[in-house]
């Protein structure tokens, strides 16, 4: 497959509307199934929900060898309220650039590792060892489809792990972790006018955000030489019905981003020492916790061989290799979970400072430089 036919196929999957919610991620599965089907390279779908099946994909080479892993996720987050000077499902071309919800985050890089993978085919490679991309579902709302596949063993067999979310082709290898608490108070409804006669869901939440904002929640850890610290912030707030009504419900979600050294259970068990610490002030104070995302640090060691083979790689086609961590999280959160240990690399196309923003896009030449990367590292990796 030649440069503009790569940019083609790009262009197809990015005009797929797989947003999420709901995902429509099956759409885009079997676009990516059809190339591979033609080229001869084994697939199997994983169904998740309606409309929504994770795509397996496997080029296995002649000898038993090492299990290299590929992995993107096909859904992309919503185009939002405001307005694009490009068609966000229209991958319109424009110097050097192809826009489009996903193009950066990340249908490039998923992209990326299947034509890497059909070239490697057409040369007859690998000679040992195995490729395998897992392309998942709802990694933007709580990595899903990697859960269910580390669930159901499709991490397991892996070696090593290549992540192609977006990093301009920079090497990653550690990001934080996140933990999305929901705290939800219960009241009781009263008319406005008689406030005594009810109890205030939205006053006991007052309480209970005055608290962790203040000194008594506290994220104890210990700073990370390419993470830093972790950060919270508390990003959505929902209460009352109308005016007049006294609230008997109030929620918040806190956005706690998290380093190797913490632990996301007792960092749960903090909160909730801070709602029963709020009970001092509101004893009739009613509230529960509810998980939303819960996603596990991920960090690999700078000396391990594979982190070296691939800085070796890119130095070789880049002349720079510099090793870096990263604020959000990947699948490999979930990934990581498989009962064996392996070393992750995220390296990607796309700039991450463009992903979920309108008028997201992706340069071309990094691109096509990130086919030869996965090329160049599946060639070192698996001889």
């Amino acid at each position: 497959m030649n440069q503009e036919q790569a940019k083609s196929f790009l262009k197809d999957i990015i005009q797929i509307k797989s947003v999420n919610p709901p995902g429509n991620e099956t759409a885009v599965a079997e676009k990516l199934k059809a190339l591979f089907d033609k080229h001869g390279i084994e697939t199997e779908l994983v169904e998740y929900d309606d409309n929504r099946a994770n795509l397996i994909a496997r080029l296995k080479g002649e000898e038993d060898g090492p299990i290299l892993g590929l992995t993107g996720h096909m859904d992309v987050v919503p185009p939002g309220e405001i307005e694009w000077e490009h068609d966000p499902f229209g991958a319109e071309e424009e110097d050097g650039k192809i826009y489009g919800r996903g193009a950066c985050d990340m249908k490039s890089g998923l992209v990326a590792c299947v034509l890497a993978m059909i070239s490697l085919k057409e040369e007859g490679l690998p000679k040992k060892g195995e490729v395998t991309l897992l392309a998942t579902v709802g990694e933007e709302a709580g990595a899903v489809g990697a859960r269910q596949l580390t669930e159901k063993d499709y991490a397991e067999p892996l070696d090593s792990l290549i992540v192609a979310e977006p990093t301009q082709n920079q090497i990653k290898i550690a990001h934080k972790g996140a933990l999305w608490p929901q705290i939800i108070t219960y009241g009781k409804t009263a008319h406005g006018s008689m406030p005594d006669k009810g109890t205030n869901a939205v006053a006991h939440m007052n309480e209970i955000i005055h608290r962790i904002s203040g000194e008594e929640f506290e994220l104890n850890y210990e700073e990370d030489d390419l993470l830093g610290g972790a950060t919270y912030s508390i990003n959505v707030i929902k209460g009352g019905s109308n005016t007049n009504v006294v609230p008997d419900r109030c929620f918040v979600n806190i956005d706690i981003r998290t380093v190797p050294s913490q632990d996301h259970k007792q960092i749960t068990e903090q909160i909730e020492q801070v709602i029963q610490s709020a009970t001092e002030k509101y004893p009739e104070l009613k509230a529960d916790i509810r998980i939303l995302n819960d996603q596990n640090p991920v960090k690999t060691s700078s000396e391990d061989p594979f982190v070296k083979l691939v800085q070796d790689t890119v130095e070789s086609l880049d002349g720079q290799a510099t090793l870096e961590g990263m604020t959000g999280y990947t699948d490999s959160s979930q990934f990581t979970q498989a009962n064996k240990t392996f070393p992750v690399i995220v390296l990607g196309p796309g700039d991450t400072s463009v992903a979920h923003q309108p008028d997201e896009y992706v340069e071309v030449d990094e691109f096509f430089n990130s086919i030869q990367l996965y090329k160049q590292i599946t060639k070192k990796y698996l001889g």
